[in-house]
């Protein structure tokens, strides 16, 4: 036993939390250890980790991946007194909990050759001193939070064969230094923050089979050189500034490409209709890259049988959906959204056995909806938005099917909704808005216990509101939008056990009686949740499993405006119940609700007053409660609504004074406030009345006594004064002095006063004489 060199624990959790059995310690000999899959998140205790690596010398592959481990390996701790010489080659802590720099703990690792610390919480920059790692061939930091750019040292690793990156959050441009891996084989720096252009050095990379530099910041265009990469079977360059116009010679030493994925770049491309490309791809996505000469779809495509993703989507294409793309057997993937296609949808959309997601939103589609996209088993995303799509519904799904996103928003459909809609268990996501459907929403629909977004707003959909909502089902729905249509009712209390709603809209209807005081039961609008577990960490490309809200879409009228709003579980919460008929007081329990961003009650019955505790919604950013009959002052803590941007209070029986306050202050629109007559203060004319009072009892009292900008003018103005009275003094002062005590001076001073008499005198008699004698004239 102790001559034991090969171990592996791996995924039978015999490891317990605390530590390691000590027996482990006896195996000297150990060359190879899997710890890997299980539940270790330590590496302390009593025969640790750190004791059995003391004792076995010759280890040389350690894996400890998918555990639980929080903190770093000490290596300073190990050879200190057992081993002359540590000799590991492989170290493999990926999936666990780690944190801190690598910089110290990695310098007692100079015999590696594979090293792998991807998905933990590791920060700060990679050490440029993993150049000196002369044996390394594989390096995978993908998954961290790593910063500052690569270091230029790497380019002295000329055994490596793989660079992993991904994911961090990686600035400044690629080292020009990596060129001189002659032997890489693998680079990938996606999600990143990489910018600058990509280095033509690059080109020199002889066997490189896999490049990925997808969602950075990188610009210019693509090196001539990297099309001659004849070993490239991956290529991944999307989602970046790149711009340039591509051609069918770019491609002729790549006859090994599996994937071209260069979209959301600026490229433009031309291909001749007769081109016969070198390779078969599996993956395509030219997204957004703009056809040239004939908009017509591209016929070299047909040539791609093997293809299980296509993304045109933005491509400037022009025409009829193609029939050829029915031999497409293995897509998997068909993105040809915001074309121009036009024309109907074929009869038969298979077959595609395997297809998951189709998406052709935002193109000129019209005709019916056929019933064979129902055959489509493995489906998961239908989205047929914004086309010019008519008439009714198939009424043709099944149970077996395993669709969660149906999306036919922006068309011209109309009838009901069809019953079988409810056999879809896993259906998560269904937008019916901007249609001309009618009825009531089906009752079968509960059976979709799993929805999380339903939005059947802009239609002609009449009767209650379905009090089987939030009854036994929906109850995990996010999203409930069912504004502008002609539903009738009071708004039924099952619509409270909607714990986790972050949008409730319901406006423009004809909806009678009182707001629920149980809305203070929404939990979901009173915290601010952390929904990354809702998020999909990673699908295929385009493919959306699970709950992941993606690029998904919400219309909701905010701030006055009606606006398109992408995340919108990251992003908004909101109550809008406005343009109803809705009567009685507003519940003191809405204010409870302090995640809300977004209220509106405006054009409705209310009455009574705005409630005190309006304060508590702290995150509000638009109130609007306009156009009721709500009476009695504007409450103060209105005022401590430090994020409100928008508000309107305009035509109700309010009174009183118009709270002041940091952030009401900045709302300085009178037509805030119009239409109540009672009301006074800024940012109206009408002045309050207390203030005249108040300056009519105390007339010689200040009537700004509080206004300190009116304190410091009141004290410039007494100094200037005092200053002009001083100066007076002195002057006259020095006038009579100089009289008074010099005789001369007071002699001469009374002599000029009399001359000076005595010449008025004389010119006022000439001038009366004068006169005198034109008036005798002008009379005779």
């Amino acid at each position: 036993m102790t001559s034991l060199e090969v171990l592996d624990l791996s995924n039978t959790f015999y490891v317990s939390s605390s530590s390691i059995p000590t027996w482990l310690g006896d195996f000297k000999s150990l060359v190879y250890l899997n710890l890997a899959w299980n539940n270790y998140d330590s590496f302390e205790g009593e025969g640790g980790l750190v004791y059995i690596i003391n004792n076995a010398c010759s280890l040389k592959s350690l894996d400890l991946s998918d555990n639980t481990i929080g903190e770093v390996l000490d290596l300073h701790q190990i050879n200190s007194t057992k081993c002359a010489k540590y000799n590991l080659e492989s170290l493999n802590l990926a999936y666990n909990k780690m944190s801190g720099p690598l910089s110290s703990w990695l310098e007692e690792l100079k015999s590696l050759r594979y090293l792998d610390l991807s998905r933990n919480i590791f920060h700060g920059p990679i050490p440029s001193s993993l150049g000196k790692f002369s044996n390394l061939e594989f390096l995978e930091l993908s998954y961290n939070k790593l910063i500052g750019s690569i270091p230029e040292s790497l380019g002295r690793l000329s055994s490596l064969r793989g660079i992993l990156l991904s994911n961090n959050q990686l600035t400044g441009i690629i080292p020009q230094t990596i060129g001189k891996l002659s032997i890489l084989e693998g680079l990938d720096l996606s999600y990143n923050n990489l910018n600058g252009v990509i280095p033509q050095t690059l080109g020199k990379l002889s066997l490189l089979s896999w490049l990925d530099l997808s969602r950075n910041q990188l610009n210019g265009s693509f090196p001539k050189s990297l099309w001659k990469l004849v070993s490239l079977t991956f290529l991944d360059i999307s989602s970046n500034s790149l711009q340039g116009i591509i051609s069918e010679d770019d491609f002729a030493n790549l006859s090994r490409l599996k994937s071209l994925l260069i979209g959301s770049n600026n490229f433009s491309w031309y291909m001749n209709s007769n081109w016969i490309p070198p390779f078969s791809l599996d993956h395509i996505n030219m997204a957004s890259c703009k056809v040239v000469g004939s908009h017509e779809f591209p016929q070299w495509l047909q040539t791609q049988r093997e293809a299980t993703e296509l993304n045109l989507s933005n491509a400037n294409i022009v025409g009829t959906f193609p029939n050829w793309l029915h031999s497409m057997s293995k897509m998997v993937f068909l993105d040809l959204s915001m074309n121009q296609i036009s024309g109907q949808l074929p009869k038969n959309v298979g077959p595609m056995p395997f297809l998951l997601t189709l998406n052709l939103g935002n193109n000129l589609i019209n005709g019916s909806i056929p019933e064979s996209l129902c055959e489509l088993e493995r489906l998961i995303t239908l989205d047929l938005s914004r086309n010019k799509l008519s008439g009714i519904l198939p009424h043709c799904w099944r149970e077996s099917q395993i669709v969660k996103v149906i999306n036919l928003s922006h068309n011209n459909l109309s009838g009901t909704i069809p019953c079988s809609m409810g056999k879809l268990l896993q259906l998560r996501r269904l937008h019916m808005n901007d249609n001309h459907l009618n009825g009531e929403p089906p009752l079968a629909l509960r059976g979709c216990s799993e929805m999380m977004l339903l939005d059947l707003g802009d239609n002609n959909f009449s009767g209650p509101l379905p009090t089987w909502i939030g009854g036994d089902s929906f109850l995990n729905i996010t999203i409930l939008r069912l504004r502008n249509n002609m539903f009738s009712g009071s708004i039924p209390l099952s619509f409270c056990k909607l714990s986790v709603l972050k949008i409730l809209d319901l406006a423009n209807n004809n909806l009678r009686g009182k707001i629920p005081h149980c809305f203070g039961n929404l939990t979901g609008m009173i915290v601010e949740r952390n929904y990354s577990s809702l998020i999909d960490e990673r699908a295929p490309p385009g493919v959306e499993y699970g709950t992941g809200w993606g690029k998904k879409k919400v219309s909701q009228v905010m701030k006055g405006r009606d606006l398109e709003y992408t995340k919108i579980l990251l992003l908004l919460d909101n109550l809008d119940l406005s343009s109803n008929k809705l009567v009685g007081i507003i519940p003191e329990e809405l204010c409870v609700l302090s995640a809300l961003r977004g209220l509106n009650l405006s054009h409705n019955h209310l009455s009574g007053n705005i409630p005190n505790n309006i304060e508590e919604l702290k995150s509000l950013e638009s109130l609007d409660l306009s156009n009721n009959k709500l009476f009695g002052e504007i409450p103060q803590s209105m005022s401590k609504l430090l994020s409100l941007n928008k508000l309107d209070l305009s035509y109700n029986n309010l009174s009183g004074k118009i709270p002041t306050g940091a952030q009401l202050q900045t709302l300085d629109d009178p037509n805030i406030y119009v239409g109540n007559n009672e009301l006074c203060g800024t940012p109206l004319r009408k002045k309050c009345s207390g203030d005249d009072d108040r300056r009519k009892i105390s007339p010689t009292t200040n009537a700004h006594e509080d206004d300190d900008d009116y304190k410091d003018s009141r004290i410039e103005r007494i100094w200037f004064y005092s200053m002009v009275t001083l100066g007076y003094a002195t002057g006259l002062w020095g006038v009579i002095g100089s009289l008074v005590f010099n005789r001369n001076w007071r002699h001469a001073f009374f002599r000029f006063t009399e001359n000076s008499m005595d010449w008025i005198l004389v010119t006022v008699e000439v001038k009366i004489g004068r006169l005198k004698k034109s008036i005798m004239k002008w009379t005779n």
